[in-house]
């Protein structure tokens, strides 16, 4: 499987006229080799992939790798310019997403026969697609949030803080197998609900709100990500109208991904389904993106997301509504572009969850 993901780079290497590449961020890394550490930089070449690491790493990057040099770095060792010397390199690419500025610098200094040409997003481009065991991977980790939540969601009651809530779904997901959460568990209660990125506080939970739950596992490296809006017993009004409204635009949603569709169209339909209802001034932020080794990571489904949607990728759906004052709701499905539909890999029921007072 890594061999296939090394030959697309390989192949971007010989597109670019790169004799290699340098990679610093983390998840491409782990996408490339299997490995994740909080050091290591990757230098694919057109024959080999080096992963240069510290000696907190060695032994564990050599039992994680297949097919991988591993080398030690050292101070007072210019190992970057013996490797580029070794492999006859003047001219590579480095991923200046991930690169900080003075890093790429120091590189500069160090490595004057070098050209150094900045690549943008296109390992992400790379990953948009996911292989078989990939999709495998997202679906358990599907599984253990699924699992996590159905047993945390009998213990949700008046009373119970938005703080509590979120870390004993937090364990739940880590007992069931989880690596760790995939972000930072929201739960946002009442007015709270109204911040889309809300992190959960000691407000506790009170009859007549709505909460909303975003949430997600790491499982072997790969996320999941989903979001439900309960109700605390009866909620008023125009929150259930509210609630229809979002319910609605998640179904049109999916009904319009298929491969083919720009990526801005399905988020012109979700946003314009709701601008027409009269909230298009409460729904500011993107309808989704995509899931994989990261929990955001490309495509972007929003009004100036680029590209169309492709077989095998693995994106959100999650619009919502935010009213200052009142509450807010959000509902998110992940979802398998396939051919000619959608398949949606996530299971909770996305109607109003009532939490019995």
């Amino acid at each position: 499987m890594k061999e296939n993901r090394a030959e697309r780079v390989v192949g971007l290497i010989r597109t670019m006229d790169l004799d290699a590449c340098l990679l610093k961020g983390m998840d491409n890394i782990f996408y490339l080799t299997g490995f994740r550490g909080s050091e290591g930089t990757l230098l694919v070449t057109r024959g080999d992939i080096i992963l240069l690491t510290d000696f907190r790493y060695i032994t564990y990057a050599r039992e994680v790798t297949e097919g991988i040099k591993v080398v030690e770095l050292r101070e007072k060792k210019n190992t970057l310019g013996d490797l580029c010397e070794q492999y006859a390199i003047r001219r590579i690419g480095f991923d200046s997403l991930h690169t900080p500025f003075h890093l790429y610098k120091k590189r500069q200094e160090m490595l004057t026969n070098v050209e150094f040409v900045p690549m943008d997003s296109e390992i992400e481009e790379i990953r948009k697609q996911k292989e078989p065991a990939e999709i495998d991977m997202i679906v358990r980790a599907i599984d253990v949030a699924t699992e996590a939540f159905t047993g945390v969601f009998e213990k949700i009651r008046p009373g119970r803080t938005e703080k509590e809530i979120a870390n004993e779904l937090d364990y739940a997901m880590r007992r069931l197998g989880a690596d760790c959460p995939s972000f930072t568990t929201i739960v946002a209660s009442g007015a709270r609900a109204a911040l889309p990125h809300a992190e959960p506080t000691d407000k506790p939970l009170r009859e007549g709100e709505t909460v909303i739950i975003d949430f997600g596992a790491q499982v072997d490296g790969y996320c999941s990500d989903e979001t439900c809006t309960l109700s605390i017993g009866e909620v008023n009004g125009r929150l259930q109208d509210i609630f229809t409204i979002v319910n609605e635009a998640r179904e049109l949603g999916l009904k319009t991904i298929r491969t083919g569709t720009p990526v801005k169209d399905v988020d012109m339909v979700v946003r314009g389904f709701i601008e027409e209802a009269g909230y298009g001034d409460f729904f500011r932020h993107g309808t989704g993106h995509g899931v994989g080794i990261a929990v955001h990571e490309a495509p972007s489904i929003n009004s100036m997301g680029e590209g169309i949607l492709e077989e095998g990728m693995v994106i959100t759906v999650e619009p919502g509504i935010y009213i200052p004052n009142l509450g807010g709701v959000r509902l998110e499905d992940m979802v398998l572009v396939d051919s000619d539909s959608a398949r949606v890999l996530t299971r909770i029921r996305k109607d109003m969850l009532n939490v019995n007072s």
